[in-house]
C-alpha cells in the first residue's frame, strides 16, 4: 500500500519502547518456550561435520540443534577448549541440564561460574556458591553484580550483619549504589531487621535518580504496606503508574500483592540480583549477556514475571515471536503483572496471525478494568485481521467511550484502528472522518498522515496534498519503508516519473521482501514504458508470497503485459 496495519504500528512502537520496559521492569528447570528443541536431530559421525552443523544451528538461533551437534563434536575431541565452549554455551541457552557439567571444564569463565554457583544455590549450599561467585571479576559488569551476589550467599547462610555491610561498602563505591542500597533493604526486611530495613529504604528512594522502577515500587510499596502505611504504599504504586502508564491496568493488582515480601528468600534475592543487571545492560551492545542473565534470574526463580516479561520482548526483537508467547503464558491470572503480561502477548500474537484464543481473556480483562482501553482495542485488532469489521468497529468504539473527556492524545490508535476497520468495510467516509480525529489528537502522527494520503492516491484525490503529508510523515520517521513506499505511489499518480522510481527503489532496499513495495515499483517501471524492468520486477514481487489480492493484480498485469 502501503498503509501500515495497526498489528503493524503497535509493533513498530513496541520496539521503540524497548528501552523504558527494561527500565521499568529491572532494577530448577529450563526456562518454558526460550528454544524449540529440533526432534529427531540426525546423528554425524565425522567431528567436524557436527561442529559445522553446530554453528549453523547457532547462527540460525537453534540452540537445541547447536548443543546437540557440538556436544556430538566435543565427545570425538573431548581435549578442544573452544568447542567445550561453545558446547557449553549452547546447553546453557538451550536450557539443558548438563550446563552445568560442562561449566566444570572452564574455570576462570564467568558464566560457567554463575551456572556452578546457581546449582549449589538450588541445593542450598551457600558457601559453595559464595566460592563461585567470589571467582568473577570484580572489573566491569560482574564486577558491579558481584557484591550483591555474594551478600546474597551470605544471606541465605544467616549471616546478615556480613551480608548488609558488604552492600554498604559497595554502595561507598558509588557505581551501583542505589541497588546495593535497595538489596541490603531487601536482606534486611527479610532477616526481621525492621528498623534497619526501613533506613535503608529510605536511602534507597533518596538515591535513585529518575522515574522510579517496577522493582523498586513493589519493594517499598510492600514494606510500606506490611508496616502499616497502606496509603504510602499506594502513593509509592500510583507514583509508579504516572511514569510508566502501561502499568495502569496492574495498579490494583500490585496494590494487593503489596502485603506480601517481594523477597521471599536468598534464591529470590540472586534472581532479582539477575534481573537487576540484565535491565541495566544496552541490548544492542550485549544481547547475549542480557539473555543469558534473564535466564539464570528464571531458574531460579521462574515465576519472576518481570523477568519472563523483559526476555519476552528481547525474544520479539530477536525475531522468536513464539518463544516470547510461550514466556508470558506461564504467568497466572492471580500473578499482579498478569494484565500487562496478557497485553503483551496479545500484541505478539496478532502479529502472527493467532490471536482468537484470547478473546475470552482479553473480555474478561475488559470487564475487570472498566476504564481500560487496551483489551479492547487488541480484540479489536483481533476480530479485524479475522476479517470480522462489524465487531472490530463495535469494540474500537467502546474503546473510544472509555478514553474519557476530553480525549487525552493517546487516544488517536483507537480512531486509527476504528478507521481501517471502516475502510475494509467500504466505509470510507466514516474511516476519513476518523483519520483527521487522529491527526487533530496527535498532529503529524505519521501512520495516520501515511494511511490517509494513501487512501487518497487510490482514489486519485487531493493528490498535492497527499504528497505534502507523506514528506511531513517522513520528516518524522525517514526511514520507513510503507511511508516511502506510499510516497513512491503518489508520485506515480501525479505522473512524477523519474522522481517516483528513484523514490520506490529506495522503499524496495528498505524493505526487499515486501511484496506490495516490489509491485509499486513494477508499476512505476510499467508507466514509464520499461517493460522488460516491469515483467521482472511483477516476477520478483510474486516470489515473495503475496496475499490472494495482490497476486491476482500482479497475475493480471503480467497476462496484460503478455498480451500486448
Amino acid at each position: 500500500m502501503h498503509r501500515l496495519s495497526v498489528a503493524a504500528l503497535r509493533r513498530a512502537l513496541t520496539r521503540r519502547g524497548a528501552a523504558a520496559l527494561a527500565f521499568c521492569l529491572a532494577a530448577g528447570a529450563a526456562v518454558p518456550g526460550a528454544c524449540a528443541a529440533s526432534p529427531d536431530l540426525p546423528a554425524l559421525r565425522a567431528p567436524y561435520g557436527a561442529y559445522m552443523a553446530g554453528a549453523y544451528a547457532a547462527q540460525t538461533g537453534d540452540n537445541e540443534a547447536a548443543a546437540h551437534y557440538f556436544g556430538a563434536a566435543l565427545a570425538r575431541d573431548p581435549g578442544n577448549a573452544a568447542l567445550a565452549s561453545q558446547s557449553f554455551l549452547s546447553a546453557l541457552l538451550a536450557g539443558r541440564p548438563d550446563a552445568a557439567r560442562l561449566a566444570v571444564r572452564l574455570p576462570g569463565d564467568p558464566l560457567a561460574a554463575m551456572t556452578l554457583a546457581d546449582a549449589a544455590v538450588r541445593r542450598g549450599d551457600w558457601k559453595a556458591a559464595a566460592a563461585h561467585f567470589a571467582s568473577l571479576p570484580a572489573e566491569g559488569l560482574t564486577g558491579l553484580v558481584r557484591p550483591l551476589l555474594l551478600a546474597w550467599c551470605e544471606a541465605g547462610d544467616a549471616d546478615y550483619g556480613a551480608a548488609i555491610a558488604r552492600l554498604g561498602r559497595a554502595a561507598q563505591a558509588g557505581a551501583f549504589a542505589p541497588i546495593d542500597h535497595l538489596n541490603a533493604a531487601l536482606i534486611a526486611d527479610m532477616a526481621g531487621r525492621e528498623a534497619q530495613a526501613a533506613r535503608l529504604y529510605a536511602v534507597t528512594a533518596a538515591t535513585s535518580a529518575g522515574p522510579p522502577s517496577l522493582r523498586l515500587a513493589q519493594a517499598l510499596a510492600s514494606f510500606a504496606a506490611r508496616g502499616g502505611h497502606p496509603a504510602q504504599a499506594r502513593a509509592i504504586l500510583a507514583a509508579l503508574v504516572a511514569a510508566h502508564p502501561d502499568l495502569g491496568i496492574a495498579l490494583s493488582a500490585l496494590e494487593r500483592a503489596a502485603a506480601t515480601p517481594v523477597i521471599g528468600s536468598a534464591g529470590d534475592g540472586i534472581a532479582e540480583a539477575y534481573l537487576t543487571l540484565a535491565g541495566t545492560i544496552n541490548r544492542r551492545q550485549d544481547p547475549l549477556l542480557r539473555r543469558l542473565l534473564l535466564r539464570f534470574a528464571l531458574r531460579l526463580r521462574p515465576n519472576l514475571a518481570a523477568a519472563r516479561m523483559l526476555a519476552a520482548d528481547d525474544d520479539v526483537q530477536d525475531k522468536h515471536p513464539h518463544a516470547a508467547a510461550a514466556l508470558l503464558a506461564a504467568i497466572p491470572p492471580d500473578d499482579p503483572l498478569y494484565a500487562p503480561a496478557l497485553l503483551q502477548r496479545a500484541n505478539i500474537l496478532i502479529g502472527l496471525g493467532q490471536g482468537r484464543p484470547l478473546l475470552s481473556a482479553l473480555a474478561a480483562l475488559a470487564k475487570a478494568h472498566p476504564r481500560a482501553t487496551e483489551p479492547l482495542a487488541l480484540a479489536a485488532d483481533i476480530e479485524r485481521a479475522a476479517g470480522d469489521n462489524a465487531a472490530a468497529i463495535r469494540l474500537s468504539t467502546a474503546a473510544i467511550a472509555r478514553a474519557g473527556q476530553p480525549l487525552p492524545a493517546r487516544a488517536w490508535s483507537l480512531f486509527y484502528a476504528r478507521a481501517i476497520a471502516e475502510d475494509h468495510a467500504g466505509q470510507w467516509k466514516p474511516a476519513e472522518a476518523d483519520l483527521h480525529e487522529a491527526l487533530a489528537l496527535s498532529p503529524g502522527q505519521p501512520f495516520v498522515l501515511n494511511y490517509l494520503a494513501y487512501s487518497w492516491a487510490l482514489r486519485g484525490e487531493r493528490l498535492a496534498e497527499a504528497e505534502r503529508m507523506l514528506r511531513q510523515a517522513l520528516a518524522v520517521d525517514p526511514r520507513e519503508g510503507a511511508i516511502i513506499d506510499s510516497l513512491g505511489y503518489v508520485l506515480l499518480r501525479e505522473g512524477k516519473l523519474a522522481e517516483a522510481t528513484t523514490t520506490q527503489i529506495h522503499a524496495v532496499h528498505l524493505a526487499p521482501d515486501d511484496p506490495e513495495v516490489n509491485a509499486h515499483l513494477a508499476d512505476i517501471y510499467a508507466a514509464a514504458g520499461h517493460r522488460l524492468a516491469a515483467e521482472h520486477q511483477w516476477e520478483r514481487a510474486l516470489s515473495l508470497h503475496p496475499d490472494a489480492k495482490l497476486r491476482a493484480r500482479i497475475e493480471a498485469r503480467l497476462k496484460a503485459a503478455a498480451a500486448s
